[in-house]
C-alpha cells in the first residue's frame, strides 16, 4: 500500500478547508446518496456522480482501501421536499403505464448505462431503498424510543427541536424560513415545527400509493430521509 499523502477538502461543519483523516487509518467508508429512479438523470444529476466518482478515484490513487455504498430511491422521494404531492415513482408508473417495479429496474439500467458512457466506476455496494424495510422500520424504533421523534397524525416524524443546532450544516436561521410559500408546498398541521419531516407514512397521508408494508405504525411506507440515515 502507498503511504497516503496528506490532503485537504473543505468541512462543512467547520466552514474552513481542514486536512483530511479517516476514522480507520488506511481505509475509507464513503456513501453517496444515489439516483431517484423515475426518470432518466439529467446533466445536473451526473454532475454529483461525476464529483463522487472522482474523489472515490482519487482516495484509491493515493492508496486507500475505499468501500463505496450507494442507494437507489425507489419508493418515499415526493414530488415536494416538504413531504407533499406524490411519489416520483408512482407518478413515472402512471405516466407510462408500468408497475413501479418496473419503471425502478427500467431507470435504474438506463442510469448504469449513463454512468459507464461517462466512465463513472460503479459503487462496491448499490442498495435499492425497498430492500432495507425492516432496516428502516428499527431505526425509527430506536428513534422513538429516544425521544427523536414522535407519532401524529398516524404518520411518524423526526423532532427536529431536539438537536442543539440542526441548521449547523446549512448555516440557515429558523427565523427566515417560511413554509407553505410555493404554490406546491402544503403545511403539515401534524409537524410540531416546521423543519420536522416524515419518517413513516401511513395510508392516513396517501391511499393511492403502490408500495406499502407493515409497520407498528399500521400500513405504510418509509420517508425519504430515513432512507439515506439508515443505508
Amino acid at each position: 500500500m502507498k503511504n497516503m499523502e496528506k490532503f485537504y477538502l473543505y468541512n462543512t461543519l467547520t466552514k474552513r478547508v481542514d486536512e483530511f483523516v479517516p476514522r480507520e487509518a488506511g481505509k475509507v467508508s464513503m456513501y453517496t446518496c444515489g439516483p431517484t429512479v423515475y426518470h432518466f438523470a439529467h446533466i445536473g444529476n451526473l454532475r454529483s456522480y461525476i464529483m463522487e466518482d472522482v474523489l472515490e478515484k482519487f482516495l484509491r490513487y493515493i492508496g486507500y482501501d475505499v468501500k463505496r455504498v450507494m442507494n437507489i430511491t425507489d419508493v418515499g422521494h415526493l414530488s415536494s421536499d416538504g413531504d407533499t404531492g406524490e411519489d416520483k415513482m408512482l407518478a413515472g408508473a402512471k405516466r407510462e403505464h408500468k408497475s413501479v417495479m418496473d419503471i425502478a429496474k427500467f431507470y435504474t439500467d438506463a442510469f448504469f448505462e449513463d454512468c459507464k458512457k461517462l466512465e463513472i466506476k460503479r459503487p462496491d455496494v448499490v442498495e435499492p431503498a425497498t430492500n432495507c424495510i425492516n432496516e428502516f422500520i428499527h431505526m425509527i424504533e430506536v428513534l422513538l424510543e429516544k425521544g427523536y421523534a414522535y407519532v401524529a397524525g398516524e404518520n411518524v416524524y423526526f423532532d427536529t427541536s431536539k438537536l442543539e443546532n440542526y441548521y449547523v450544516l446549512s448555516s440557515q436561521n429558523e427565523e427566515d424560513l417560511q413554509v407553505g410559500v410555493r404554490d406546491d408546498v402544503e403545511e403539515d398541521a401534524n409537524k410540531r415545527n416546521k423543519t420536522d419531516f416524515v419518517l413513516w407514512f401511513t395510508k392516513s397521508k396517501f391511499d393511492n400509493q403502490e408500495l406499502k408494508w407493515e409497520s407498528p405504525w399500521g400500513v405504510g411506507y418509509p420517508g425519504w430521509h430515513i432512507e439515506c440515515s439508515s443505508i
